[in-house]
């Protein structure tokens, strides 16, 4: 069993069809039984992912539906949250500090740091940004683009 945090940019492959989603269902579905961790913040950034979608005519209304109530249900399910308590925020503001990232994905990365601290062990870390893999990669965390599972 492996641990994934997974970011929005990965997680969205299971709910819309895109480069990388195959790949992504493949382990993310329960009988693979590997942990599937994302952050608290991940639940307003799919639905604005969705949103953006409709809005840019890339998703119907019904799609947008369909796929934020299946997000939803996984959520509560199927997904290992993590909260954005103090440590997270003070992860985040030293990486900030350190690389160059958006205020979200310093948050993301911070989350998947604090929650490896927690388990005592390197967990995978899900991304479709290059460049927030290449932060995760030089703060010590395996990585894995589902972009390059076409």
């Amino acid at each position: 069993m492996t641990h994934f945090f997974v970011d929005t940019s990965a997680l969205a492959k299971r709910y819309v069809h895109e480069i990388g989603s195959t790949w992504v269902r493949s382990w993310i579905v329960p009988k693979s039984q590997h942990t599937i961790i994302v952050s608290r913040l991940t639940s307003v950034e799919m639905i604005s992912l969705l949103m953006r979608r409709q809005r840019e005519q890339n998703l119907s209304a019904l799609e947008v539906k369909r796929a934020r109530n299946n997000f939803l249900a996984h959520l509560r399910s199927q997904y290992l949250v993590i909260e954005t308590g103090d440590q997270v925020i003070l992860t985040a503001r030293r990486l900030l500090s350190k690389h160059v990232l958006r205020t979200l994905d310093a948050l993301q990365l911070a989350s998947a740091l604090h929650i490896s601290r927690e388990l005592g062990k390197p967990i995978h870390f899900i991304c479709a940004d290059p460049r927030l893999l290449t932060t995760a990669s030089v703060e010590v965390l395996p990585i894995d683009n589902p972009n390059a599972y076409p």
